[in-house]
């Protein structure tokens, strides 16, 4: 059976704390756990000085755990950390505890529970896979990745600047402490990274030691006689990648298109301090993202693969960042039925998901509790917030020095660039087609109706959906071809027929058309978005051997088109994808971990398609 959970740890409850019978170990210390975190990690890893300066600071921790760490790392960079700087915390988790657990856990800390009650509040489901939390007021975030710890490191992209290293004994779970978790530590490991650990078992002075890092022993904290502490010395492990991160670069971004990819885009960076000018002909929300309502639910893929995972993070990370702001609505959407088959798959669908995901179904469907509707304009216009917004058409890019120029058809200079960020949707296509991304037009259309009676009391989808509308009743949405000759009045046939066959009660209510609102969506190919680089010109010659089963070229080059890169492809999942992936973009541009997991970057990467001509001997 598909499993696209981990299964919560069953925890035995002894006086001063937690403990896993799977491991026979607690979580923490009973006499003060959080007195040995603050003397072996962040003693142990010189912390707050490492960081003075930094204007980003990566720990990396083994074992997540009830999250003590995090939050006490958290509490000294509150209280001594960088007055401009962000702070992540990126760590593994094989058997993530219900967020009920934790905070159970954490109560047991009061100096730490305002924290713990953040935390608690912002605790991811279990799902496979990587999760982003922000806490932008402190500039602090934190990544959690749920797998085994080898598979999770192998699937991080980080610079680690200090690690954690807290699993169970190595007695009791070698997993967590072998050679080739060492190995990939040292992958991510900056130039003179340091390591602080609790224990001083042979095995692992020796994997550090193979690793590349110098160990030595120090007084233990209380009754542990010693600890050990390391420094990274060993040099660079990363191979030449296909699919590279965008760049980190300095200066202003330009940002083109004013819909929820853009102004995700120009939150996400403008949270850590950059310059954005956002050009959207038309202004903000004018094309695909100013439809009058929409319903915000995950994508629903029985299988376990990395876009999976990754579309299941971003619905999260949307539904968090939406919270609280004007526009959104979390009412929850039911996914209609369409007989009692789909009952029977959209069970086991549920199954998958696990309970802690709040998927319930039953006839006439599948009840999806952390869904919701929208009014997309306000949402994009809470996210973008001041940024700078240019109506006018960003027609001609020129390359230079400091990055690009930026004109208009008739040559007016509108902005120089550091960085050039295409977000424009079904607008760019042409533009796509020229770097092998293949985009294609979704046209559609969505009517609002006068309300003669109660509407929804939330959205309801069907393959179709309707949901609560500022001046009436919403139904949508059609997929259609330019070449279709439908008129509004064979829409509105459609419409009405499948409200009239899944919502009768909302059929019933529906009046007279008062909006016909139809625009083209930007799909790719294969139905996934697209986030980062653009391949250039010479992606070919350095990687076509490779993706057709040759080598790895020796060394590095950098092929992808300078200072350019690509947010866009939603389909209609653009405000449900497009925020954890503009906040990947902002963290590539500004030099941090990435919150997605490698796998699922790739699966999103421009350079796929042109990556897959290449091995078909294109």
């Amino acid at each position: 059976m598909v499993k696209l959970f981990l299964d919560p740890p069953a925890l035995d409850w002894q006086a001063g704390g937690p403990v896993a019978p799977d491991y026979g170990d607690v979580y923490f210390s009973k006499e003060d756990g959080l007195a040995e975190t603050r003397a072996v990690f962040l003693d142990g890893c010189a912390l707050p000085g490492r960081w003075r300066g930094k204007p980003v600071f990566t720990v990396g921790e083994l074992g997540f755990g009830t999250g003590l760490n995090a939050l006490a790392l958290w509490d000294l960079w509150r209280r001594e950390g960088n007055a401009s700087g962000w702070l992540h915390f990126v760590t593994v988790e094989k058997h993530p505890l219900s967020r009920g657990d934790a905070r159970r856990a954490l109560a047991a800390w009061p100096e730490l529970a305002a924290l713990g009650e953040r935390l608690a509040d912002k605790w991811p489901p279990a799902l496979k896979g990587a999760h982003r939390i922000r806490f932008d007021a402190d500039r602090f975030a934190l990544t959690i990745f749920h797998d085994e710890a080898e598979v999770a490191l192998a699937n991080m992209e980080a610079t680690v600047d200090a690690w954690f290293l807290d699993g169970f004994a190595p007695a009791k779970n070698e997993a967590m402490w072998s050679d080739a978790v060492f190995r990939e530590m040292a992958r991510l490991s900056a130039p003179g990274a340091v390591a602080a650990t609790f224990t001083v078992a042979g095995a692992v002075r020796r994997g550090l030691q193979a690793a590349g890092f110098r160990v030595e022993k120090k007084p233990g904290h209380g009754r542990k006689r010693e600890r050990l502490e390391a420094v990274f010395e060993g040099g660079s492990t990363a191979l030449p990648d296909p699919f590279p991160r965008t760049a980190p670069v300095d200066g202003p971004v330009a940002i083109i298109g004013g819909g929820i990819a853009g102004a995700s885009l120009a939150h996400a960076l403008r949270q850590r301090g950059r310059e954005v000018v956002i050009f959207a002909e038309g202004g903000l929300a004018s094309g695909a993202s100013g439809a009058p309502a929409g319903m915000l639910t995950p994508r629903l893929e029985f299988a376990d693969r990395p876009h999976v995972r990754a579309t299941l993070a971003a619905f999260e990370f949307a539904r968090s960042l939406y919270d609280g702001l004007d526009g959104f609505y979390p009412e929850g959407v039911m996914r209609m039925a369409k007989d009692e088959a789909d009952v029977l798959r959209l069970d086991k669908l549920a199954g998958a998901m696990g309970e802690g995901y709040d998927f319930r179904a039953h006839w006439p469907g599948l009840w999806m509790a952390r869904g919701g509707r929208f009014e997309p304009s306000p949402l994009v216009h809470a996210l973008a917030g001041d940024t700078p917004v240019i109506d006018d058409r960003a027609a001609v890019f020129e390359p230079s020095t400091a990055g690009w120029g930026i004109r208009r058809e008739d040559g007016k200079v509108l902005m120089l660039a550091a960085q050039v960020v295409h977000c424009g949707g079904a607008r760019q296509g042409r533009l796509m087609s020229r770097y092998r991304v293949p985009m294609e037009d979704d046209p559609g259309r969505l009517m609002v109706f006068d309300a003669t009676g109660p509407g929804p009391a939330h959205p309801v989808t069907w393959g179709g959906y309707t949901a609560a509308a500022p001046s009436g009743i919403l139904v949508g949405a059609t997929h259609e071809r330019y070449s279709d000759a439908r008129t509004n009045e064979d829409v509105e046939a459609e419409l009405r027929a499948g409200a009239r066959e899944f919502v009768p009660d909302v059929h019933a209510a529906l009046g007279k058309v008062n909006t016909v609102w139809g625009e083209a969506r930007a799909a790719t190919r294969d139905r996934l978005p697209v986030s980062g680089p653009l391949p250039g010109q010479l992606y070919g010659m350095a990687w076509g051997e490779t993706a057709r089963g040759g080598p790895v070229p020796d060394q590095a080059h950098d092929v992808m088109e300078r200072r350019m890169a690509v947010l866009t492809g939603f389909g209609a999942r653009g405000f449900a994808h497009a925020p954890l992936l503009a906040e990947a973009l902002a963290s590539d541009l500004c030099g941090e971990p990435s919150p997605l997991e490698r796998a699922g970057r790739e699966a999103l990467h421009p350079a796929r398609f042109a990556w897959r001509e290449m091995k078909k001997g294109g």
